[in-house]
């Protein structure tokens, strides 16, 4: 077994015990490796794997979009919603300008609202929740990431 097919079983694993929360950050965790590695892909003049890098991470992002619970998420999925597709036409302009800067800004922006569900799963596992835990209320970071 080579050293990449052990990850993939590894991360395999790893998402079959995840709650939805988790498998939420994780999926965070790869846009936002995507997207720091566009950005090594820029500073080093690689177009190929700037390319294959962003062209992922638009595939979680839509994954992630397309998770959200409309109906039953209120505001917050609506912020969320609002912030994916915010995010994906950045990520867009950051391929068709190479602009690091662009691809660094939706990096701190995942990272804010990624620290927000850690703190959902932290707040429901010491609640004692049980799946499907609930979406953040009202996440200001999300709405107020970047201007149009």
């Amino acid at each position: 077994m080579t050293q990449a097919e052990i990850s993939r079983e590894y991360r395999r694993s790893q998402i079959r015990g995840a709650s939805s929360v988790e498998c939420t950050i994780m999926l965070y965790d790869l846009a936002i490796a995507d997207l720091r590695k566009a950005i090594q892909c820029i500073d080093d003049g690689d177009i190929e794997g700037r390319t294959n890098a962003l062209v992922h991470s638009l595939h979680v992002l839509a994954h992630l979009q397309g998770s959200l619970q409309m109906e039953s998420g209120g505001e917050a999925a609506k912020h969320l919603y609002s912030f994916y597709s915010l995010a994906r036409a950045k990520v867009l302009e950051g391929q068709m300008k190479c602009r690091a800067k662009l691809l660094s800004e939706i990096v701190e922006a995942m990272l804010r609202v990624r620290t927000m569900w850690e703190e959902v799963k932290q707040d429901a596992k010491a609640a004692g929740m049980p799946e499907p835990w609930p979406i953040p209320q009202e996440p200001s970071c999300v709405s107020s990431a970047w201007s149009a």
